[in-house]
């Protein structure tokens, strides 16, 4: 499965695209399972966490576009962008 991967702020590095393609071997993975996979093998492409301390989920997804829950399942050449929580007030 090919996926792209965008990254916003505050996650994508300085002076980086926050775009990179993703080549899976599975065939069947949700967003929850994608978050935790690029928590572990592409950490250094983060600039803030995915997941924090408590493994809690830093981020909310969109596919193609459109919000999703975390067990939206993925399909081959999905868009996923990865959108921090807002909180503020």
């Amino acid at each position: 499965m090919q996926l792209t991967i965008r990254l916003f702020p505050p996650y994508r590095k300085m002076n980086e695209s926050g775009e990179f393609s993703l080549d899976l071997k599975q065939h069947s993975l949700n967003l929850e399972q994608l978050a935790y996979y690029l928590d572990q093998k592409y950490k250094d492409r983060f600039d803030y966490p995915l997941i924090d301390e408590r493994r809690v989920l830093t981020a909310e997804f969109m596919v193609n576009g459109a919000h999703q829950p975390l067990s939206f399942s993925l399909s081959d050449q999905d868009e996923v962008s990865i959108i921090p929580y807002l909180c503020g007030g």
